[in-house]
């Protein structure tokens, strides 16, 4: 019975660091091209959020090595802090915007250790400087909790986050953007999972609420009409095939209310979605999470013409050797609005990420990533605007010991912009109402467990 409570103790361990792992690598990587908002701040493993455990030869590895912790009563405490330093050819998405950069990190985490509920919280900072273009400098922070609760079969999950992040000009989908624009963002959520047997059903809500300011420099534009909040509904069922693997659906309904604007219109909308895929876990060399659906946006306040889309989520994690691991992402759909110039988003984008031990703790990781947002402005007489991101990256990463993870990291994004854009002239393709930019950006850091 002891050994079955520490093995428990052992895999909810195992559950809780993941997230440290994803700090600890995240800032020898670019953020996905996504035009996403929360889905990229929140812990995926906090109880009360949907839990991710795919994980590649460098995660493995590391939670074979990771520190410990440090437990008080029930519950585990990881604190940890990071120092990154490097180099970006362009911060705003313009000629003459390049700057050193130093990023310093520090958060905590807590799990609690129980057997069968759970109770987590995270807090974290990340001051960036640009000493070159000091007005670009940010601090974002997030801070994190939840819970799931046991009742027999069935279970219980509630989960609330806020944070402070910014939006950034090389983003994709971040039109008309230059110094970083503030926003904050508030998200609850509440599931309930109920089984009978292999088929289970989870209702689930969540409520999402972001506020936006204005940059602070350059062109002071206040992007306070992009603040809205979410209402979202939620039901998922999952029915088991065979052990680790189930045929999954979901659907979703979700109203948008945004913040009245001087001389606007209220935006408001209607969005729904519906998907069914596969849930293969059960192969230890091929794992794979596929849905395919459709979603729908109707604006409800305005004239203007709603859209209506294909979607897909592909993600595969191929483990063709002990030492090597291939993940492939793939995402499709309408993404919540991050532009002044459109509420109606379809963003594409795929990932492929090769990961690779080199020697014992000494990791390389390399990826492609190509991602197109396609942003049709709700005025009738305004054109469609069309952004292609290309990006690539190569990471190393070395796991001196426990306490300290170091990361040396080549980045490249190239972007391309036609629709909406006034006309100017290029050398190559003459009079034409196109913009492009390309960054680079080297970054070496140092990760430490406290």
């Amino acid at each position: 019975m002891a050994a079955k409570v520490r093995e428990k103790h052992r895999s909810r361990l195992l559950r809780s660091v993941v997230w440290s792992i994803g700090t600890a690598l995240s800032f020898g990587l670019a953020h996905p091209a996504h035009a996403q908002l929360f889905t990229q701040y929140f812990p995926s493993d906090l109880p009360g959020y949907a839990p991710d455990m795919s994980s590649s030869v460098v995660q493995r590895q590391i939670l074979e090595n990771i520190h410990p912790g440090i437990m008080l009563g029930d519950f585990n405490f990881r604190p940890t802090m990071s120092q990154n330093e490097g180099y970006t050819t362009n911060i705003l998405g313009q000629p003459n915007s390049g700057s050193a950069q130093i990023v310093t990190t520090g958060g905590i985490r807590a799990n609690s250790m129980w057997g069968r509920d759970a109770l987590g919280m995270s807090a974290n900072v990340a001051n960036t400087v640009n000493p070159e273009l000091m007005q670009a400098n940010t601090t974002t922070w997030s801070v994190s909790g939840g819970g799931s609760l046991s009742l027999g079969e069935d279970s219980l999950t509630l989960g609330y986050s806020h944070s402070r992040q910014y939006l950034g000009a090389t983003d994709l989908g971040n039109f008309g953007i230059s110094y970083p624009v503030p926003y904050d963002t508030n998200d609850i959520r509440l599931g309930f999972t109920h089984n009978f047997g292999r088929f289970s059903i989870t209702p689930s809500a969540v409520y999402d609420r972001f506020d936006f300011g204005q940059s602070s420099e350059g062109a002071i534009r206040n992007f306070g009409s992009l603040s809205h909040q979410l209402e979202s509904a939620l039901l998922t069922t999952r029915f088991e095939i065979s052990k680790g693997n189930a045929l999954i659906s979901v659907m979703r309904a979700t109203a948008a209310q945004f913040a009245p604007n001087a001389g606007g219109s209220l935006d408001d909308y209607a969005d729904g979605a519906g998907f069914l895929g596969l849930d293969l876990r059960a192969d230890s060399v091929i794992q794979y999470r596929a849905l395919v659906g459709a979603e729908t946006r109707q604006f409800t306040r305005v004239n203007s013409k709603g859209i209506t889309t294909p979607t897909a989520e592909l993600d595969i994690i191929w483990t063709p050797t002990p030492i090597d691991t291939i993940t492939v992402t793939g995402r499709r759909g309408i993404f919540d609005p991050t532009s002044a110039f459109a509420r109606n988003q379809v963003v594409s984008d795929i990932r492929i990420e090769a990961d690779h031990e080199l020697h014992q703790n000494l990791f390389i990781r390399g990826y492609a990533e190509a991602a197109r947002t396609d942003s049709q402005s709700l005025s009738g007489d305004s054109p469609k605007r069309r952004q292609t991101q290309f990006r690539f990256g190569v990471i190393g990463t070395w796991m001196v010991n426990q306490y300290l993870t170091a990361t040396l990291s080549y980045i490249h994004n190239s972007s391309y912009t036609k629709g909406g854009v006034p006309e100017v002239y290029d050398p190559l393709y003459g009079l034409t109402n196109r913009s492009t930019f390309t960054a680079n950006t080297v970054t070496v850091g140092a990760s430490f467990a406290l």
